[in-house]
């Protein structure tokens, strides 16, 4: 999973946002969103999936304020982000990926 990517050794954020940025223009991000999305001739369906719809919207949002950032050099450092949550869910990767490489390195038939 790509979670536990962020604990390898030489994991490099910067390298993974450029090369979100270089792979996917805001044009193709958007495409991608909206095909995701259901069948809007299935009314049912729809209704179920409003949160998906309401989420594909934010996640575009964000992808680009955090372009906008990047691009106009605000400081993000007057983002006020509660870590806590996710700090819990990158504890929680960590130990499960620690977990498993301990069990892959011991293990003499990789």
């Amino acid at each position: 999973m790509v979670i536990f990517e962020t604990h390898h050794s030489g994991y490099d954020p910067v390298k993974n946002v450029q090369n979100f940025w270089e792979q996917y223009p805001l044009s193709a991000i958007q495409d991608y969103i909206v095909a995701l999305q259901p069948e809007t001739s299935d009314k049912e369906n729809l209704k179920g999936n409003s949160q998906l719809s309401e989420f594909s919207v934010e996640l575009l949002r964000v992808l680009i304020a955090y372009f906008m950032i990047h691009m106009t050099q605000l400081d993000l450092g007057k983002v006020s982000i509660s870590l806590e949550v996710n700090k819990e869910t990158i504890d929680t990767s960590k130990a499960i990926s620690d977990f498993f490489n301990r069990v892959s390195s011991s293990n003499p038939n990789p």
